[in-house]
């Protein structure tokens, strides 16, 4: 039988393949599989994600300002500020799930803009349970001093907003 120059070159290469996958197999099948790519952000849910953090910052700001306003008013109701307090506190509870949940996506908040929101509801709660104990114990003089910290601690997160939707630096509240 006749072996042309064709032939007995693809056997040698058939052979030398068979070999080098016979000898590089095993350590192929030992290394690591590669990384996954992650994917790209969706950007529908980055956006919903900020219009939802904004929500509950417009839910919380409300809230306060009705405490306040319930407060300053001639006889406050306190059933009605037990409840508006509740509601203010799950409120808070959700703007700050929302906050963490957009600081630990890609791209998201800056660590310092979810402290300055976190510290600014902290200062914020503080100042609306002395305003509710300086009502509880009719206390008027603390109530007024109560209500204008509350509306200072309610501009401080306002202007925490530009921070939350873009990561950019606050814009001036006009009036202060």
């Amino acid at each position: 039988m006749r072996v042309n120059k064709l032939v007995s070159t693809a056997i040698a290469v058939v052979a030398c393949g068979s070999l080098v996958v016979g000898a590089a197999g095993p350590a192929l099948a030992a290394a690591p599989a590669p990384a996954p790519t992650a994917a790209a952000p969706d950007p529908k849910a980055a956006t919903a994600q900020q219009l939802e953090t904004v929500a509950n910052l417009g839910e919380l700001l409300s809230l306060a300002a009705k405490i306040a306003a319930e407060a300053q008013s001639k006889t406050p109701n306190k059933a009605v500020l037990a409840d508006l307090r509740q509601r203010y506190q799950a409120s808070a509870d959700k703007l700050l799930k929302s906050v963490k949940a957009r600081s630990a996506a890609p791209g998201g908040l800056p660590a310092d803009a979810v402290k300055d929101i976190q510290d600014a509801l902290a200062k914020l709660t503080k100042d609306l349970t002395e305003l509710l104990a300086a009502v509880v114990a009719v206390d008027l003089p603390k109530v007024t001093a109560g209500i204008t910290k509350v509306v200072a601690d309610l501009q401080a997160l306002l202007t925490a907003v530009p921070k939350l939707a873009t990561g950019a630096l606050p814009l001036p509240v006009p009036g202060v």
